[in-house]
């Protein structure tokens, strides 16, 4: 008998998140990153509102700290094979691939922080 078909493009983002992003190593740097950029974004925000208009951080720095992961997640879905009706199976790439993978994963997730001690530097 053949294996259950599954369209894993009706998979709910948690669940492909769960499943694909955090089985992968690139993915893992996209999580971590991911999470701790919109987080110190939202903060930045709150604090820009409430704080004078007068501080080295601006607009720009909460766009980067929200939209970057962003742009990594569209860079890790690019690397990804395109969905097929059939069970999912992990993406075997050669450990250069991956090694390229994770390094413009820090690329992009440390591009915030290195425009805010740009910044501050100013």
């Amino acid at each position: 008998m053949s294996e259950p078909f599954e369209d894993v493009s009706h998979w709910p983002v948690s669940r492909y998140v769960r499943e694909v992003v955090a089985a992968q190593p690139d993915g893992r740097v996209l999580l971590a990153f991911g999470k701790l950029n919109i987080v110190v974004g939202c903060l930045l925000a709150m604090w820009l509102v409430i704080s004078a208009p007068g501080s080295n951080l601006g607009g720009v720095h909460v766009v980067l700290l929200l939209g970057l992961p962003l742009v990594g997640f569209v860079w890790f879905l690019k690397d990804m094979p395109s969905p097929r009706l059939t069970a999912f199976e992990h993406i075997m790439r050669e450990p250069w691939q991956r090694k390229i993978s994770v390094g413009l994963q820090l690329v992009v997730g440390l591009a915030p922080w290195a425009a805010i001690v740009e910044a501050f530097l100013r």
